[in-house]
Order: C-alpha cells, then structure tokens, then sequence
C-alpha cells in the first residue's frame, strides 16, 4: 500500500512532491482547523440528545409511573429501530472518504428509510402493545408513526457530518430544541399525548430543515438499489445492534414481567438521565467514526485508548452529579418516578462507565473493518444479557439486581471488544504497510 509517512514524500497541490518534514506542519494546521467541525459536530448530538430526553421528561411529568413504564417500553422500541437506522445506515455513509459521494449515499439512504417507512410503523406500534399489553391515551400510536422521520433526519444528520456539513446537522436539531422548549415556556404541565404530538412535529421540522440546507430530498430509487447492496461493517454493526436492543428490550420486559412496569420506568429513567453520556457515545459513531477512518492505523490504539479513558471519566462524574441531586430537583423532572430512578442510578452509573470503554473498543474496530469481530463481541453480550438478566429477573425480582446483570454484560461487552482490538493491532503492527494514511491522532 502507498503512504507518506512510510515512503518519505506526498504529493501536494498540483502533485508536487513534499518530504515529510513538511507535511506534520501542515497536518497539525489542518488538526486546528478541525476543531471548529468536532465541535459543531459534539454540539449537534447534544442538541439531539437533549430534544429527545425533553420529551422524556415533559410525558413522565404528565403521566404516572405505571403509565410512563408504559410508555418506556414503546419509546425503547423506537430507540431499537433508530439504532438499527445509525448501524445500518449510518455507519455506511460515515465511513465513506469523499465528501460529494457522502452527499449522494445520504440521498438514497433517506430514500431507502423512506421505502421501510410503512413497515416501520407496523412493527413499532406491533411490538409495543405486545410489550407493554395496551396504549393508554393513544401515545404508542404516535411514537410509532414518528420513528421513520426520527430515523430519516437522523441518516441526515451522519450524511451532513460524513459530507463536511455539520453545522446543517446543528441548524436541525437545533430547531427541534427550540419547539420542544415550548411547554416550558408555557409554564404549565402538558398532556402526554399533546407532548408527543409537538414532539413528532418538531421532527419534521428537523427533517425539512436538514434536507433543505443540504439540498438533498429522498432518493427512492437510488434507496432501493442501496437496500439491495451488501456493506460488510454496516450489517455487522446492525446485526449487533438487533442483538444489543433485542436484549435491552428483554431486560425491561423481564423487569415488567417479574415485578411491575414501574421497575421498567425506573431502568429507562435512569438511562435517559444519564442523557449527557449517551450524548458522548453517540458522537463517537457520529464525529469521530469520520475522522478516525480518515487517519493511520497505526495510531488506532492511542487514540482509542485517550478517547476511552475521557468518556469513562465524564460518564463517572456525570453519575456522581446525578447522585448528589436534591430530591425535589430530581421529581421536577421526572415527577414521581424520580424516586425508583435514584435507587437504581449507583449501578446505571457503572454500567455506563463500561459502555463509553466498550463503545470506544468497537470504533477501534469498525474502523479496521472487523465486522466478524464486531458481531462476535455483540452475541457474547446478548447472551451475557439475555441469560443473566432473565435469571436474576425472576430469582430475586429486584430492580437493582436487574440493573446489577446489565451492568456485568457492559463489562463484558468492553471486555470482549478491546480484547478483539488489541490482538488484531498486534497481528497488523508486524506490516510496514499498515497505514491508510491522514493526520496523526490528537484526542
């Protein structure tokens, strides 16, 4: 394989050949200029995160805890089909290396979403009656027909990131903030089912914003001869993340099965107040998949190992802030469920220290294009997940404990992953030609 750094020159602009004695000058110049799109792109997920955890919060302030433990279980469901949108998806036009081509995939790949959307409502609005056993108030309806457009903005939202347009993603999710904010401005307690209605609004809203500034509309035939073409990592990370959400749902249909769906609102609570880390995990599929892909393998542990170590710290400390909570400022945002959340946070915090170290091994090996070793890590914790979690499940019937098994699968899951990692990059540190060239790593 060619590369600069083990040739000794690079071609510049006009094919000028340079030494490497003045590309790391002009790499680190180029690292600068990259901070203001890391940024943009860091600020877009936060803004995504907090626009969903609104309506989170706005309908468990509406509801009661039996009703929200209801509603938990048809919002995870959408949570299960928007990671199989990202794995799928996302991951495709994320590792894609030119910009105009990234523009083109996201095109067809909002076409595509769009060609899945009637089976999309179908299968939501299916699994979460099945799961949650009715639809109070008609708010499952609602979640289901908005997953397709979540999914469809949020394919636009990696497109405009992979296409070097992040501020497009920032403009999107930035306006469905705003419209969420509205029952606070208001000062008054809004329905559940009027929450949600402004919450699917707001996501058209998003989609239309993103499309516009981006000039890309779905692509329907271009959608279809992609959900025909095969993408080796893409359907291993979408595999993995069946088994990951199937799990997931398990645990909180164990959880409502064997106790109560209070104790399935409780598990959902807790993560989605935990929203600021899911943040930093979604930016890793969606900022740093583009700019590690772009760079050398050889510094994929280093940079693996800095990124893990950073999330891992801010996931702990965010879950001590949430500990140190005065109640009353906990049940402003989560009513009465706040206090079933708090018994379980301790655990929920664990937990996701291990998933920031776990998320940032699978970079590591998206990247290197392991998609046998991401699907392997993902079926051995599915089963940690699945066996585990139904056993304490209906043996102790304890919210903790249940919280405790899922915990233990995030270990393995880290585990497993960097296991995969270390042992490839040290088959591949052996070959002269193991770079694809780009900047040095700086996280």
């Amino acid at each position: 394989m060619r590369s600069s750094r083990t040739s000794g020159v690079h071609r510049g602009a006009g094919g000028a050949v340079m030494t490497d004695e003045r590309q790391e000058p002009a790499a680190a110049v180029s690292s600068r200029r990259h901070w203001g799109p890391r940024a943009l792109t860091l600020g877009d997920q936060v803004l995504s995160s907090v626009s969903n955890m609104l309506a989170v919060v706005l309908v468990a302030r509406a509801v009661s805890p039996e009703e929200f433990g209801t509603f938990a279980l048809g919002y995870s469901v959408l949570a299960v089909v928007l990671g199989l949108t990202r794995g799928y998806f996302g991951t495709r036009v994320s590792l894609e290396h030119d910009d105009s081509r990234a523009r083109v995939l996201t095109r067809e790949l909002i076409g595509a979403v769009a060609i899945l959307s009637p089976i999309v409502v179908l299968v939501v609005l299916a699994l979460s009656h099945v799961m949650s056993g009715g639809d109070p108030g008609g708010i499952l309806v609602i979640v289901a027909l908005a997953t397709p457009v979540v999914c469809m903005q949020d394919v636009g939202r990696f497109g405009a990131v992979a296409a070097g347009k992040p501020w497009a993603a920032f403009a999107s999710d930035g306006l469905w903030v705003v419209l969420m904010l509205v029952p606070f401005a208001l000062g008054t307690r809004v329905p559940a089912r009027v929450v949600l209605w402004l919450w699917f609004a707001a996501a058209l809203a998003a989609l239309a914003t993103i499309m516009v500034i981006l000039r890309v509309g779905p692509d329907l035939r271009g959608g279809w001869v992609q959900l025909r073409t095969r993408h080796a990592v893409g359907e291993a990370t979408m595999w993995g993340t069946v088994i990951s959400s199937a799990a997931t749902l398990w645990i909180l249909f164990v959880a409502s099965a064997a106790i109560s769906p209070v104790a399935s609102g409780s598990l959902r609570g807790a993560s989605t107040a935990m929203g600021p880390v899911n943040v930093l995990i979604a930016f890793i599929g969606l900022g740093l998949t583009p700019m590690l892909v772009r760079r050398p393998r050889a510094d994929d542990l280093r940079f693996c190992l800095r990124a893990g170590a950073a999330l891992a710290g801010a996931a702990a400390l965010w879950g001590a802030v949430l500990l140190l909570l005065p109640t009353r400022v906990g049940q402003i945002f989560f009513g009465q469920s706040w206090e079933g959340i708090r018994t379980v946070l301790p655990v929920t915090t664990a937990e996701y220290v291990l998933l920031c170290v776990s998320a940032v091994g699978m970079l590591g090996l998206r990247v290197n294009h392991l998609s046998r070793d991401l699907l392997t890590q993902r079926v051995i914790t599915g089963i940690v997940t699945v066996v585990l979690g139904g056993v304490v499940a209906f043996a102790t019937r304890s919210t903790i404990a249940i919280a405790m098994a899922t915990a233990t699968s995030a270990g393995v899951a880290a585990l497993v992953g960097w296991t995969l990692l270390t042992r490839h990059r040290s088959k591949a540190s052996g070959y002269p030609a193991d770079v694809t060239g780009g900047e040095p790593s700086d996280v």
